[in-house]
């Protein structure tokens, strides 16, 4: 018998925690109650409180609580109150200031029903403990209220109470909740100045154990969230109300109709048009196609794609303008200007080739023509030759290893020996050959010292250049004398 028992406990405490696995993935997000609450503070312990309940004490305090699920919640309130009593033989008068923290367990008792989606009225037993500090002062006969020493610490507090809330609102509760602390420690029979005694006097004039704090509360308690976004705390709310929602739009659903009366192959419940005209193509909802979105479905469309931007006309056939005809004798007006225009970009009414004329170097101190350069001024001459009415600009230029004077002369020498080439091997007329030089002053590469490529002679279609003669200073470099009707010294 003990061991069926023993497995009946142990299969229930499986199938609680089961369920409220579930409970808590099917639970929605709910709101957060915050409040104020104030009411009667009293002691019960040694000394009696004055008139019957309370002797003109009162508490007030703060609390929030969120529910964990649909009977368990938390709540965190803070108490601060005066309990006053007196009329014993050895306590004439008290007065107790009272400031507490209390974290409460909160078991709902009536939200097992499950027929309606919200409780009216809540019922609900507090379980919670805390700390607590107090200071108490007593007339122990002279008339005056004096210290009771071992008050004023901090102390341990254990609590139970109970409590009835009406629901108002969505918003908004009232409840009513009694609770009772029990503090711990040294001082825990003075809340009414008056100390347990062992024999000295009476036990009829002592309580059996230790002094309690009594407080009973009026509660106006707030639901703070989005309501749109959350329900009201779940202690308010039918544990099974996702499962009725469901069930809810389930009902809402409509039937589902497996006819399609205008045969597209659409089901009514899916079909957005019912009366689609026979044989026209259909979408997922039964629309009837029109491709090009010109209002004619492609049924009675004979031009199911036509360009946009255009009318159509009532079978969907853009109306587009007929373009002009255009001639060989356009199309050649049309190139000619072309080609003038690309003409016009080329200096002196060249061609594309005066664009590529090439340049040729030099060896170190020298200006005589090297061979390998031979065949760049035969493409320079055929070039003039092909375009008799420009002329040529021919400048020099040096490397940066002597001095400005020295290097202008050089490049002087170094355009003249490319002219002389050019006019005694190919007959170019000396006239449309333009001389000038830049010295060291235009460098291709950035460098100080000997450069190959810095040692060279450009050739280029003239617009406005003029000749530049030589300049002053001794012959520099070595190279052939010049002759003929080139120019000289």
């Amino acid at each position: 018998m003990k061991r069926f028992f023993t497995r009946a406990f142990v299969l229930l405490i499986a199938v609680s925690f089961s369920l409220l696995s579930y409970a808590q993935q099917a639970t929605p997000k709910d709101m957060v109650e915050v409040g104020v609450h104030g009411g009667l503070m009293f002691v019960s312990g040694d000394v009696s409180a004055n008139n019957g309940l309370g002797g003109g004490g009162f508490g007030v305090g703060v609390h929030v609580r969120k529910a964990l699920d649909h009977i368990f919640s938390l709540r965190l309130d803070g108490d601060f109150g005066k309990a006053t009593g007196g009329e014993d033989s050895f306590v004439k008068k008290y007065e107790t200031k009272w400031m507490s923290g209390t974290l409460n367990g909160i078991i709902t008792v009536n939200n097992m029903r499950f027929d309606k989606p919200y409780r009216k009225v809540n019922l609900y037993i507090v379980l919670g403990a805390g700390l607590n500090k107090y200071s108490t002062q007593a007339d122990m006969g002279d008339g005056t209220l004096r210290d009771v020493p071992q008050t004023g610490e901090v102390l341990a507090h254990g609590n139970a109470g109970a409590g009835i809330a009406l629901r108002l609102s969505s918003r908004f509760n009232l409840a009513l909740e009694h609770d009772v602390f029990m503090p711990m420690g040294g001082s825990i029979d003075l809340l009414d100045g008056r100390e347990n005694f062992d024999g000295t006097q009476g036990s009829t004039e002592r309580t059996p154990y230790r002094d309690l704090m009594n407080f009973t509360t009026l509660r106006l308690n707030f639901n703070l969230g989005k309501k749109d976004k959350m329900v009201e705390p779940l202690y308010w709310v039918n544990p099974l109300t996702p499962v009725l929602n469901d069930i809810a739009e389930l009902k809402a659903r409509p039937v589902l109709d497996m006819a399609d009366d205008d045969n597209d192959g659409v089901y009514n419940s899916f079909d957005k048009e019912e009366d689609t005209p026979a044989g026209a193509p259909v979408n997922a909802s039964g629309v009837a196609l029109d491709s090009d979105g010109d209002g004619v479905i492609d049924l009675k469309d004979k031009e199911p794609f036509s360009p946009p931007g255009y009318k159509i006309n009532s079978e969907g056939i853009a109306m587009i303008p007929p373009e002009p005809k255009i001639t060989e004798d356009d199309v050649n007006k049309i190139v000619d200007g072309k080609l003038a225009a690309f003409k016009a970009n080329f200096k002196g009414g060249g061609t594309l080739t005066d664009w590529f004329l090439p340049m040729i170097h030099f060896n170190f101190n020298h200006y005589d023509i090297r061979k390998e350069e031979y065949e760049k001024l035969y493409q320079v001459a055929q070039v003039m030759k092909n375009n008799k009415d420009i002329k040529i600009v021919v400048t020099g230029y040096t490397d940066k290893t002597a001095d400005d004077r020295y290097n202008n002369v050089l490049s002087y020498n170094r355009a003249m020996a490319a002219i002389q080439h050019l006019v005694n091997v190919h007959g170019i007329d000396r006239s449309r050959l333009i001389l000038n030089y830049g010295g060291e002053g235009t460098t291709l590469v950035p460098s100080n010292g000997r450069s190959f490529m810095n040692r060279r002679v450009e050739f280029k279609v003239a617009t406005v250049e003029t000749e530049m003669g030589r300049p002053d200073g001794p012959n520099a470099g070595r190279g052939p004398k010049f002759s003929g009707n080139v120019g000289g010294y």
